[in-house]
């Protein structure tokens, strides 16, 4: 029994078919709708995604789960590369910072593996990893990718007026510049595919979450396949077996650095308040409607629901002076009728807002001198790093473990200003939202924050 290892693909030769069915079946999983295609009606199909083929081919990423499973039933594989086998190096630092112990644990784990997944939670100062990795590096050419060019924009001030990075290009919708650690927006990839995709060595990318779904998103973490160093950067690791295995194929195994409370009670992390405040049964016969005939009606344009939103601003700023209070919302419509309710210094951010607006408002917001309210939508959900946030108002009425997550990681950092921070989410009755409110209250209790119900 042997494992050729490749750089993206990797291949067990084996004479026990028994053995490949058996990994075949283990990481194969349905897909979900696939009992509605052609294929899967007229049997030719059943339906599942297989991260392991019945001839044994599996992504690289795949490897230390591939071993451990078969020493299971005590087979240890030869082991042989098709390349050479890249070289483990020194951890290097950066002036002036200073690696916490997690910091410097993270990046050295990534150094001599090679290829992993980082979970980091939003605060941890996943940028500064990053950028670990990329000094210990320096000398390869390397392409990080990003789902967001305000992502790409604030990496790129941090490597090059904060790190003293030389050398750095970039490529967005907006501009290229050429470099040998080439920052990339996913929609821009065509641009850099003749000079990069098959000459880079290191393969970063951020919010990899974020990469696992689409056909676009996955074809370009499975391109590169000159690069044996691979790593991928989040908080929030899908749950999901497709999408998880998606990821850890191209990248490798998750290395979880620290939790969100271990950071909290390190000192690293603000504590949050957490309160879910009971939202009455609207009148409204949700019977007939759809998810969104729901969300506009009980969510959007549910006076009884914004007014709580109204009352909890009020009260902030009947308490203090100059609170930064953060409400997200789904819906640019929300986001209007919320800012007309509130009044005063209300700002609202929206995606369509360029890099320049964007930050003038978030000045704006942080530099006010009273209290101040700054509205955004998805925009604001990653990648924003405010630290001034006092108080977080979740009015959206969306489910996802993901969302959530990332939604609470941008009031947790640290600041003067604050030692706690107090966020406020809903208890919404109704269908679908119901659900989702439920799976939100789960999500905080499972990160493991004290969460009261109102």
């Amino acid at each position: 029994m042997k494992i050729v290892i490749g750089t993206q693909k990797s291949k067990l030769k084996t004479d026990n078919p028994k053995i490949l069915k058996a990994l075949s079946n283990l990481y194969s999983f349905k897909i979900p709708g696939a009992e509605f295609t052609p294929a899967y009606k007229r049997r030719q199909w059943d339906g599942k995604k297989r991260f392991f083929t019945r001839g044994g081919q599996f992504g690289t990423g795949m490897l230390p789960s591939v071993l451990a499973d078969l020493e299971k039933i005590d087979c240890v594989p030869e082991i042989e590369y098709k390349n050479e086998r890249p070289e483990s190096l020194p951890l290097k630092s950066i002036d002036p910072f200073t690696y916490f112990d997690y910091q410097h644990e993270s990046i050295q784990h990534a150094l001599n593996n090679h290829r992993c997944i980082i979970k980091a939670p939003t605060g941890a100062g996943k940028t500064l990893i990053m950028a670990g990795i990329v000094k210990s590096l320096m000398g390869k050419k390397m392409v990080i990718l990003f789902n967001a060019k305000s992502l790409l924009k604030q990496t790129y001030d941090f490597f090059v007026n904060e790190c003293g990075f030389n050398n750095v290009g970039v490529c967005f919708g907006e501009g290229y510049e050429d470099g040998d650690i080439m920052l990339c927006t996913v929609q821009s990839i065509e641009r850099i595919i003749d000079n990069y995709v098959t000459d880079a060595e290191v393969l970063m990318v951020d919010e990899v979450h974020e990469f696992a779904n689409g056909e676009f998103t996955v074809a370009a973490i499975e391109s590169f396949p000159n690069a044996p160093y691979r790593y991928g950067f989040t908080a929030t690791v899908p749950q999901d077996p497709i999408p998880r295995w998606t990821l850890i194929s191209a990248f490798g195994p998750i290395y979880t650095c620290r939790t969100t409370q271990d950071l909290i009670d390190d000192n690293v992390l603000t504590k949050p308040i957490i309160q879910m405040l009971q939202v009455p049964e609207s009148e409204v016969d949700d019977s007939e409607l759809g998810y969104r005939g729901v969300y506009e009606e009980l969510i959007v344009n549910n006076e009884t629901r914004n007014s709580m939103i109204k009352d909890i601003v009020n009260d902030i700023r009947s308490n203090h002076e100059q609170a930064r209070i953060l409400i997200l919302v789904r819906d640019l419509e929300h986001g209007r009728i919320l800012q007309e309710g509130i009044g005063g210094s209300c700002y609202f951010l929206r995606g369509e807002d360029d890099l320049g607006s964007r930050y003038s408002t978030i000045r704006s917001f942080t530099e006010c001198g009273e209290n101040s309210i700054l509205i955004g939508t998805k925009i604001l959900q990653t990648g924003v790093n405010i630290r001034e946030i006092t108080h977080f108002i979740n009015a959206r009425g969306l489910k996802s473990p993901i969302a959530t997550i990332q939604a609470l990681g941008r009031a947790l950092r640290r600041h003067d200003n604050k030692e706690v921070v107090y966020v406020y989410d809903f208890m919404d009755t109704g269908k679908y939202i119901g659900a989702h409110a439920t799976k939100r209250f789960s999500t905080y209790v499972s990160e493991g924050h004290e969460v009261k119900k109102i």
